[in-house]
């Protein structure tokens, strides 16, 4: 609240006759009392007034002043009740940022889990792989080996049956034909032929 405004003392015209002093030749002998009576009547009246323009002065700015007081008190716990406001959601933020923050930590522990197991299954199936084509490979070369060995044999075989076949077939003509000049010369014996025939080697088919 702003202070009051200042009053004047107006409408007050106080005669300024001069009281007469002792032993002032023009005034007189005797002093007008009831002049100078009014004169201080008057100059209380204006003292009274300015003290009690001052009190009303002095009432607005204790008036002001608790008003301030009041508005700062306000102000103060409104400070108050926010800052525990602040402390209070700074609190539930913090312990949500905690929350948040270990289930964070734990997701990426979980992850980080996974993830080596994951390198771990795929090297240790990348290493059985490569086993794998070890083994293959040498089984392939160990087959391709038994298979060229064989081959070998069996041409190394083939050659010999040839051979064998060729020296048996080259014995049997010479004794055929050694054995068809002798019973050509003995005319008692039967024909090649038909010494053929009974053993059965040439029977011809039936009509």
């Amino acid at each position: 609240s702003s202070n009051p405004p200042r009053r004047e003392a107006r409408g007050f015209c106080f005669a300024t006759e001069r009281t007469p002093k002792m032993g002032d030749k023009k005034g007189g002998d005797e002093i007008n009392y009831q002049q100078e009576n009014d004169y201080m009547k008057r100059k209380i009246e204006v003292l009274r007034y300015r003290i009690m323009i001052k009190d009303e002065q002095i009432l607005g700015c204790r008036k002001s002043e608790d008003g301030l007081r009041k508005r700062i008190a306000e102000l103060d716990q409104a400070f108050e009740d926010e800052a525990v406001r602040c402390r209070e959601n700074t609190a539930e933020m913090s312990r949500q940022y905690r929350e948040m923050q270990e289930s964070f930590n734990d997701t990426i522990d979980v992850l980080q889990k996974k993830v080596s197991e994951a390198k771990a299954e795929i090297e240790s199936v990348t290493k059985e792989i490569e086993q794998v084509k070890i083994e293959k490979e040498e089984v392939l070369r160990q087959k391709d080996l038994e298979i060229a060995s064989l081959s070998s044999k069996m041409e190394t075989m083939a050659f010999e049956f040839a051979d064998m076949l060729k020296e048996t077939l080259d014995k049997m003509s010479q004794r055929i034909e050694v054995t068809h000049n002798s019973w050509d010369r003995d005319t008692t014996k039967p024909p090649l032929i038909n010494r053929l025939k009974e053993f059965g080697l040439n029977d011809e088919p039936n009509d």
